[in-house]
């Protein structure tokens, strides 16, 4: 069910306002279309409220604001609540509460994008899918994205993304999954969550804490931590790579005979050889992991093999291209020790005589964790890369590493200047990789 009518809106936030077609919603002023209702956040950098002239003048119809805001209202119908972002979660909640479509929720620390396009791929060849887009993973993003769906797909898959304890319980309230699916745990927001890795566990077990959830999918080494173990009353399956850990996880990707290709086996059950478009890793174990939701959801073997053309990397995860003979390994969407040690555990040699260069934006929800966890990747980074280059102050013990070991690193505080440092030192036959968090953009050094 889509909400096209403001006097339903606003009965549902206990207002009583005049009704009026609502087309669309938008939280972005650059976004707004005829007839949208605009609402009005404030982040750190901006607030709603001083866009609603923008609004307005873009055929905007209505905008729910902030119950103290006294401020012109560009010609549009005011809705004022309490809190702009619960009234928004709350819409979200009623207009999924009306919709008959099953679940899947997505969440973890690493892998949580790729596992959910890839969940969507093999579920298409038996259903109807909707997907978050994009990124649309947090306490704005998924309540809007709700909102912007017709609802009417048989599946819906979410992804949902924490900094904080509580915030998976609340996306779970507005769209409490079937199943819910935990990728790996990692050295992600521990600047907010202060336990470490056990507490961004307990985190993350939100996902599987409502009623309603049916089967918890989750990956092999995450299933280790007591917060998941102990959370929810449903079923738990996991799923992994041969050779991972010494025990075997329920679902398991494992090389064919003679390793031609792969085979799946979940508790037992074997499917046909076959091959996948990627070698990779870190996107192995987000198909094993796609694959489980599809077995449970009552795909066949030759349903969810013929899933398999249609899977490919997402945008800027471990994204390659070539540039004048570079291989440049576009991996810049976001950075962790884990994702980053993924990406050096995976990355192509140069051709002989040429060399590894690695672009890296420091990590920048490590908290007290960020000295250890950038040692960390620079200790990698020591065997993979003949020469570094670093963007951000949290770097600096990467530098004087590679300055210990007599390898060539330097530190960047401008991206305009290390865009060119760093196409005057890549070669033709060179493999760059480039990794950072998201905040960085550093995919702007290939525009």
């Amino acid at each position: 069910m889509k909400f096209n009518r403001l006097r339903l809106i606003g009965e549902l936030l206990g207002l009583d306002c005049q009704d009026r077609p609502i087309t669309g919603f938008a939280m972005d002023s650059r976004e707004v279309e005829n007839g949208y209702l605009f609402f009005a956040l404030r982040g750190e950098k901006f607030d709603g409220h001083d866009f609603l002239h923008e609004v307005g003048k873009k055929g905007g119809a209505a905008a729910v604001v902030d119950g103290t805001y006294q401020g012109e209202t560009g010609g549009l119908i005011l809705l004022r609540v309490e809190d702009v972002v619960a009234a928004m979660q709350k819409l979200a909640r009623e207009a999924q509460k009306r919709r008959k479509q099953r679940i899947i929720a997505v969440t973890g620390s690493v892998g949580k994008t790729t596992t959910k396009e890839f969940i969507a791929i093999l579920l298409s060849q038996k259903f109807t899918v909707y997907k978050t887009p994009g990124n649309s993973n947090s306490q704005r993003g998924l309540p809007l994205a709700i909102l912007r769906a017709s609802g009417e797909e048989e599946v819906f898959i979410v992804e949902m993304a924490m900094s904080e304890f509580k915030q998976i319980e609340k996306l779970v309230q507005i769209a409490p999954p079937e199943i819910a699916v935990i990728t790996k745990i990692g050295y992600s927001h521990v600047d907010t969550i202060p336990s470490g890795l056990e507490g961004i566990a307990t985190a993350k077990a939100e996902i599987l804490m409502d009623p309603s959830t049916q089967w918890g999918v989750i990956e092999q080494e995450a299933a280790s931590y007591a917060p998941i173990q102990q959370a929810g009353s449903c079923a738990k399956v996991t799923y992994g790579m041969a050779c991972v850990r010494a025990e075997r996880a329920d679902m398991v990707l494992e090389p064919g005979v003679l390793e031609a290709g792969w085979v799946l086996n979940y508790q037992g059950d074997q499917s046909p050889v076959f091959r996948l478009p990627f070698s990779e890793t870190h996107f192995l174990q987000n198909f094993a992991g796609a694959a489980t939701v599809a077995k449970l959801m009552g795909l066949s073997w030759e349903e969810i093999l013929k899933g398999v053309g249609d899977l490919k990397p997402i945008k800027l995860r471990f994204e390659k291209i070539d540039r004048n003979g570079v291989l440049i390994i576009n991996d810049s969407y976001n950075a962790s020790p884990e994702s980053t040690k993924a990406a050096f555990e995976n990355l192509p040699s140069p051709s002989f005589g040429c060399k590894t260069i690695v672009v890296f934006g420091e990590m920048l929800t490590l908290g007290r964790y960020s000295e250890e966890g950038h040692k960390k990747v620079g200790e990698l980074a020591l065997s993979k890369a003949d020469h570094l280059l670093c963007y951000g102050k949290r770097c600096m013990p990467m530098i004087e590493m590679f300055a210990s070991h007599g390898k060539p690193a330097e530190f960047f505080r401008d991206l305009n200047t290390l865009k060119k440092t760093l196409f005057d030192l890549s070669k033709p036959g060179d493999v760059v990789l480039i990794k950072g968090s998201n905040s960085h953009k550093l995919w702007q050094l290939l525009e």
